[in-house]
């Protein structure tokens, strides 16, 4: 063989290395999209709760309107997210339009969403609010705040008693009763327990 075939056929065999090199990586960067537009396409199909769901245990802000709540999101359902605060509040979401949740940063999403819809919700808690008697700030779609007692929950409003939070229910602390549908509150807040405090 000469120099000169040799030589052809070094070039020859490096110009098939990075052909098939530049292949492979083709290759690579398809599988990289193809996978990047299947996870696309499947966040696409899933709604706000479920993607909190994927997040409970992690670190969020709520806010709605200037009024802002930072803790742990403990749960997630259809018309409700749960967030534990620092001192111990429990504040119940009614997402809406008003609504805003912001992750904390380098946030994971690794928990994967099993089982089904349980059935609980938002005014399945406010019945259970209502039943336990539990004084309750109202943070309302509209702003402003109330608070009192939830009384009565119906299929789409709750009746409120109307007293300072941290006084009991009685009759003469009750300054009126307030009737109000679900599409006007954005956030319920109970008091932690005293055993809690």
């Amino acid at each position: 063989m000469t120099d000169h075939e040799a030589s052809w056929e070094d070039h020859a065999e490096r110009l098939l290395k990075e052909l098939s090199a530049e292949f492979e990586l083709e290759l690579r960067r398809e599988a990289e999209q193809a996978a990047a537009a299947a996870m696309r396409a499947q966040v696409g199909q899933v709604e706000l709760w479920e993607h909190l769901c994927r997040l409970t245990g992690g670190a969020v802000t709520v806010q709605s309107g200037p009024m802002r709540v930072q803790g742990t999101l403990l749960a997630s359902y259809p018309d409700l997210f749960t967030v534990r605060s620092a001192d111990g509040w429990h504040h119940l979401v009614h997402p809406g339009p008003t609504i805003s949740v912001i992750l904390a940063p380098g946030t994971k999403r690794l928990k994967a969403v099993t089982g089904g819809i349980n059935g609980y919700g938002f005014s399945l808690a406010m019945r259970e609010l209502a039943r336990r008697r539990e004084p309750v700030r109202i943070l309302l779609t509209a702003a402003g705040m109330v608070a009192g007692t939830i009384e009565v929950v119906g299929s789409d409003f709750l009746e409120l008693a109307e007293h300072d939070p941290g006084e009991a229910r009685r009759r003469a602390a009750v300054t009126g009763h307030r009737l109000l549908p679900f599409t006007a509150v954005a956030v319920v807040s109970l008091a932690p327990s005293p055993t809690t405090r």
